[in-house]
């Protein structure tokens, strides 16, 4: 299923994945040159930019947005994703930003979490980032949380669904 600004249902997400749309200006991906904060204070709170390394292949938090501090109760900035505390989530974490390194274009994923006894649901955008133009130094990450009001399995903590970047093909993920 392709994603297009129709298939996300967070109205903060899909007014900043068209921002991010128009900072490509033609290119694959814009450079986090482009992406200036001041535009877009409705989503700060929900913004984590990841840093890319590879050889091997790693991701570190440059900055994790405060409402994601608050719903998973520690802060990974400045942290690899290696210390993430919970390693099914880490794992399924990591095959997230890894799709978007591997199909190079925006991807979308719903999951289901439990914090503090708490179920919740959150929608997701992977935005890739470069400063060459080519090589994907930095995804950008915003994330719109739904409470739920169903219980949901436990076995569920890390399921997902995915979905790719307009006119591009999706496939079920992490």
């Amino acid at each position: 299923m392709a994603a297009n600004l129709n298939d996300i249902e967070s109205p903060t997400l899909s007014r900043f994945f068209q921002y991010y749309l128009e900072k490509r200006r033609g290119r694959d991906f814009p450079a986090r040159a482009d992406i200036d904060p001041c535009d877009f204070p409705y989503a700060l709170g929900d913004i984590t930019l990841i840093d890319v390394r590879y050889d091997p292949l790693k991701f570190f938090f440059r900055l994790d947005g405060s409402r994601h501090v608050e719903r998973f109760g520690f802060d990974m900035t400045g942290r690899s994703l290696d210390e993430f505390p919970y390693p099914e989530m880490r794992q399924a974490i990591f095959d997230s930003y890894r799709d978007v390194i591997d199909h190079r274009e925006p991807r979308r994923y719903f999951r289901d979490l439990e914090s503090s006894g708490r179920w919740f649901r959150y929608e997701t955008l992977l935005l890739p980032l470069s400063s060459d133009g080519t090589t994907i130094d930095m995804i950008i990450s915003a994330i719109s949380f739904h409470d739920l009001k169903i219980p949901i399995a436990a076995e569920r903590v890390t399921s997902s669904q995915s979905s790719s970047a307009p006119g591009t093909a999706g496939r079920a993920g992490s």
